[in-house]
């Protein structure tokens, strides 16, 4: 496969792109969550609020409107009015009427007008004369209120309201009619204290007057708000109650909306109290911005911990890579990976290394097989040329000697020495073809106490020539490992000898089982000797490398061929003055199991 444009992603760009997603997901999730359920109950909440100051200024307003009327009510019922009867034309009423003007800030003009729609009173005597069509608002149509509406050539909304004026001698006949014109803005001056009350409270909103129709006849519209003077406003229908209980969203306009009708004895006009989604949602969106804020710092926290995590992930795994590459180049580590965690990536470290060391001990047992191959091959070879020369030097040194006169003392120990010589070449020979031949193992549960105390019995009696004490330390239970016992004591007997031999008299020896750890066990011997430089061991089981004089070098050699052939192990620490120990290792018995 072509792999050739395809992009990885390192462990750690991977690991940083997860802790983001575990953070931005169900950070995403709970805030999204979190504003709409925040949106949603602020609607609500705020859309009440709106629905409630709206009933409260359709009352007012309705308050308001109800006692102009009342008011106009009780002037028409006035003595005065009688005058209308007789058409007195001598301005009586008019007084009247301009003296009620003055103690009326809200109020424009007042007028009287006859049953044929003429005008016979004012407070404004231009108006004496005139037909109710030329009135502002045209004729009333039986309309008790009627408006707004502005006044031609002026910039004042008027709104006018009209009572019928009855005869005081005969309540079933009227006279004629009471007119009065209201300023708009000041007979609607009670929505702007509400409104005013709002924005004391951090509220913006708009206070809107609508006719039948649903369009803007008065109120205060904000500068630039969605409805002005003029406008239509589309609202959501009533409940079944013809009531509305909580406001709405008009997402067109972005207002939050509330509106209460005035009652049906009034005008069929609606009091809207409308706020802007902006600031409706003006703490959601506080809550939006601590939630990002928030989100973006437990963003970074989590990709700084990311990065510090996958720094302790990756660089192991570097080392781990670089070992393995350089394993695989042939180079073998100079130190073992170090080991930074307890984890999974740990024990992962732990193995590489336990196979690094296996590898290298393989690799030298391999050497050594082939050392010890070569060695076998050699003695072989030497022994069939040499051992004929070998036997007809020491037949000739043993005729020599026995034709020799008895005094030639000199002659005599000359041909001994060439004797001895001999037998110890045929020993070397011996030993080095004894240490390249195959061994057939034979490999049983066996107890290391047995094997190792019998082996001290054995080298008591050269011990106690040179006085020197031999210790055993036992260990309850005794150890089992799989081993050829015959080939384990050639291997204690050899450690044990060279520990004597080694020793100057007075010396001792301890000889002690080793616990079973990690399925291996096996034993030490330590002496208290004049010890080893760490040049000397690590030469010590080289094949011909001796310390003693007359030792041939192939003793440790022999024992750690009889060591690795079992799968075991055998160390040596030592130091000049301290003493020598050398430590064997063997797999227990349930391992092979």
């Amino acid at each position: 496969m072509n792999t050739g444009n395809v992009r990885f992603f390192s462990l750690r760009t991977k690991l940083l792109f997860f802790a983001a997603a575990i953070v931005l997901i169900p950070g995403g999730i709970y805030g999204a969550i979190t504003l709409s359920s925040s949106r949603a109950a602020l609607a609500q909440v705020v859309g009440r609020l709106l629905v409630e100051e709206a009933r409260e200024g359709a009352d007012r307003l309705a308050t308001s409107l109800r006692s102009e009327r009342a008011r106009l009510e009780s002037f028409a019922t006035q003595d005065v009015m009688r005058e209308i009867r007789i058409e007195d034309l001598d301005k009586r009423i008019s007084s009247f009427l301009a003296s009620v003007k003055r103690g009326c800030p809200s109020c424009v003009d007042f007028l009287v007008l006859d049953r044929n729609g003429r005008v016979v009173a004012s407070s404004n005597p231009s108006w004496i004369g005139e037909t109710e069509a030329l009135m502002p608002g045209g004729p009333s149509a039986g309309e008790t209120v009627k408006g707004p509406f502005q006044v031609s050539g002026s910039a004042r909304t008027l709104i006018r309201f009209t009572v019928p004026v009855s005869d005081p001698d005969a309540r079933q006949a009227l006279l004629g009619r009471l007119v009065a014109l209201f300023d708009w803005e000041r007979s609607t001056d009670v929505l702007t204290r509400v409104r005013e009350s709002l924005v004391s409270v951090d509220f913006d909103t708009d206070m809107l007057i609508l006719d039948a129709r649903g369009i803007v006849i008065g109120g205060t519209a904000r500068p630039g708000g969605p409805w002005q003077l003029g406008n239509m406003v589309a609202l959501q229908p009533l409940n079944v109650e013809g009531r509305a209980t909580t406001g709405y969203i008009d997402s067109a306009a972005g207002m939050l909306v509330g509106y209460a009708k005035l009652p049906d004895d009034l005008l069929p006009w609606t009091v809207v109290v409308a706020e802007p989604l902006a600031n409706a949602f003006a703490s959601a969106r506080r809550m939006a911005k601590l939630l990002a804020t928030a989100l973006a710092g437990t963003l970074l926290i989590a990709l700084a911990v990311a990065l510090i995590a996958a720094r302790r992930v990756t660089r192991p795994l570097t080392e781990l890579t670089g070992a393995a590459e350089a394993v695989g180049r042939g180079v073998r580590p100079e130190s073992p990976v170090p080991v930074r965690s307890r984890d999974e990536i740990g024990t992962l470290t732990n193995a590489f290394n336990h196979m690094a060391a296996d590898l290298n001990r393989a690799e030298r047992e391999l050497v050594d097989a082939a050392k010890f191959s070569f060695v076998g091959e050699l003695a072989a070879g030497v022994a069939h040329e040499v051992r004929t020369p070998l036997g007809v030097l020491r037949s000739s040194a043993q005729l020599l000697e026995r034709s020799l006169e008895v005094k030639d003392d000199e002659s005599r120990e000359l041909l001994r020495l060439l004797r001895d010589e001999v037998d110890r070449i045929e020993r070397v020979v011996s030993a080095l073809i004894e240490l390249g031949r195959p061994r057939e193992m034979h490999p049983e549960p066996s107890s290391l106490g047995q094997i190792l105390f019998r082996t001290t019995d054995f080298v008591d009696a050269q011990a106690r020539q040179k006085h020197v004490t031999i210790r055993r330390r036992a260990l309850d239970p005794d150890p089992v490992v799989l081993c050829d016992p015959e080939l384990i004591h050639q291997v204690a007997l050899n450690l044990l000898v060279n520990a004597v031999q080694i020793l100057p008299e007075g010396g001792s020896i301890e000889i002690g089982i080793l616990p079973a750890r990690n399925g291996y066990a096996g034993f030490e011997v330590r002496d208290d000797g004049p010890g080893m430089t760490q040049e000397v061991c690590a030469r010590i089981f080289e094949p011909y490398f001796t310390r003693r004089e007359g030792g041939s070098g192939l003793g440790l050699t022999f024992v750690q061929r009889v060591v690795q052939e079992h799968r075991g192990r055998v160390s040596v620490e030592s130091e000049r003055g301290r003493g020598t120990v050398f430590r064997v290792t063997l797999p227990v018995a349930e391992i092979f199991r």
